[in-house]
C-alpha cells in the first residue's frame, strides 16, 4: 500500500492514537477515495472512544468500498458498544451476506446473540465463527476469489 498508510498500522498496533490518525489523515488527503483508509481512521476514532468520528469514517468508507465488511463490521461493533442491538445485528448480517466466510461479524453477533439471551443463535454463529476461523491460513475459498475478481473496477 503506501507509506503513510503502513507508518499509521504501525502507530496503531502499538496503541499511539494520535500518530496513527495523523498519518492517516496525511494519507487520505493524498487518496481521498480509499475506503480501507477511512475504515482504519475510524477504528483510531473508536479506540479514542469518538463514536460520532469513528462512524462518520465507516460510512465514508462504505461510501468509496460499499462492500468492505470491515466497516460494516465496526459499526455493528459501536451499535453493540451503544447498546443499539438491532442495529448491529443488522450490520453484522450485511458484512455477513457479502462475505460469509469472514469469521469475525459471526462471532460479533453471537456476542449480541448472547446479551440478548438468544442462545440457540448465539451457539450457532460462536461454532461457525469458530470452524471459519480454524480455516488453514493461505488457503482462499473460490468465491472470495472470484468475488474479488468480478467486484474489481476496470
Amino acid at each position: 500500500m503506501d507509506f503513510l498508510f503502513e507508518q499509521a498500522v504501525r502507530h496503531l498496533e502499538k496503541g499511539e492514537l494520535d500518530e496513527a490518525q495523523r498519518a492517516l489523515e496525511q494519507f487520505l488527503e493524498a487518496n481521498p477515495t480509499n475506503g480501507i483508509g477511512y475504515n482504519k481512521l475510524g477504528v483510531v476514532y473508536a479506540r479514542k472512544q469518538e463514536f460520532e468520528q469513528a462512524k462518520s469514517c465507516f460510512h465514508q468508507a462504505l461510501q468509496h468500498e460499499p462492500g468492505l465488511v470491515q466497516a460494516l463490521t465496526n459499526l455493528g461493533n459501536i451499535a453493540r458498544e451503544e447498546r443499539a442491538f438491532t442495529q448491529a445485528i443488522e450490520y453484522y448480517k450485511k458484512a455477513i451476506a457479502i462475505d460469509p466466510d469472514y469469521s469475525v461479524p459471526h462471532n460479533n453477533l453471537a456476542v449480541v446473540y448472547k446479551q440478548l439471551n438468544q442462545y440457540n443463535d448465539f451457539v450457532k454463529e460462536i461454532k461457525l465463527a469458530k470452524r471459519l476461523e480454524a480455516r488453514p491460513k493461505g488457503g482462499r475459498p473460490w468465491r472470495r476469489i472470484f468475488s474479488k475478481f468480478w467486484s474489481k473496477r476496470h
